[in-house]
């Protein structure tokens, strides 16, 4: 198909094109490439977005306020060096010297704030070969910083998701966080008041088999300031298949005489979710029902049956009948 296009293009161009029509087209390319050139060759000024990175702060303090981290710079240049600034293949930025004991200060209302005069950032930036940019003018014109000691508080991770499972699949233990807790870095009074992170949600739905996700931690809304040690965790869900089992356990009464306690039934049946792989290794002894007799339930024409001992791995359990009835001799 294409081919027949491009067959058919030519025929209809090949009559119509002359050795002057060519040269036309070829000076005006020409004309138009000149004028680009003598364009990019030109003197301009513009203005660009410049990032800040803040430089030298003391491993003891950190930055308490939320600092610039783009100005907006006017800059002088060559068309070539401002484009090249425009494609990204230049990235200009302004360092800056983050370090107390070099910067001015002043105090407002009880505060201390540390500021960088902007101009003193005009001139000269070498960029990538040795283009070049002058920045006449830097908006804001000022850069302040707060800062207060660094201080660190280990707190838990917490899964934010929501978790299914197909039919006779489930997880035989809770989910596993790598690492279960991360530190926390900023200021005290704002690290005392978090108790745990929060993973991003998650969705994980009619699972049927194990999972292993790399999940990212929750930013802590308004408190840019405070960094984690680390901005993601490992979650590992043990995913495996169910069975149902059952067995037949006696009822134990608890009382202060229980051997004057008469329980109707005597045994109760305990049916229970367990992993297939396990199913073998349950059995009843590893149960333990019982009643309570006392004051307050004397009143009652029934006990509710608990359960005081279970296996670890069994899950959904249900006890039939949840409740005896009794009598007491005399």
């Amino acid at each position: 198909m294409s081919s027949s296009v491009a067959t058919r293009i030519l025929n209809y161009l090949q009559p119509r094109l002359n050795r002057r029509s060519v040269a036309f087209l070829l000076c005006l390319l020409l004309s138009g490439l000149f004028w680009v050139l003598t364009s990019l060759s030109k003197e301009y000024v513009d203005e660009v977005d410049i990032p800040i990175t803040y430089q030298n702060l003391p491993d003891d303090l950190l930055i308490a306020n939320q600092p610039t981290a783009v100005v907006k710079a006017k800059v002088k240049g060559f068309g070539f060096d401002l484009l090249w600034h425009w494609l990204q293949f230049d990235k200009l930025e302004i360092p800056v010297k983050a370090d107390p004991m070099e910067l001015a200060s002043i105090r407002r209302k009880g505060r201390e704030y540390h500021y960088i005069l902007t101009r003193y950032k005009y001139g000269r930036m070498e960029s990538i070969e040795a283009n070049q940019l002058e920045i006449l003018s830097i908006t804001p014109d000022t850069l302040f910083l707060v800062f207060t000691p660094k201080f660190t508080k280990l707190v838990p991770v917490k899964l934010n998701a929501a978790i299914s499972f197909s039919k006779q699949f489930g997880m035989v233990s809770d989910a596993v966080l790598v690492p279960d807790s991360i530190l926390l870095i900023g200021p005290q009074q704002t690290i005392d008041t978090i108790s745990f992170v929060l993973t991003e949600p998650q969705s994980w739905l009619g699972l049927n088999e194990s999972l292993t996700a790399e999940v990212q931690l929750k930013k802590l809304a308004g408190l840019s300031y405070v960094r984690l040690s680390q901005t993601n965790v490992q979650v590992e869900l043990n995913v495996v298949e169910f069975t149902e089992g059952s067995v037949t356990v006696p009822v134990r009464v608890e009382s202060d005489r229980p051997e004057t306690v008469k329980i109707f039934p005597s045994e109760v049946e305990i049916k229970y979710q367990v992993p297939l792989s396990g199913y073998d290794e349950v059995d009843a002894d590893q149960f333990l029902a019982t009643v309570l007799l006392n004051a307050q339930s004397l009143g009652s024409v029934s006990l509710p049956v608990s359960l005081d001992r279970q296996p670890a791995d069994v899950k959904q359990i249900r006890i039939i009948p949840p409740q005896v009835e009794f009598i007491i001799q005399k």
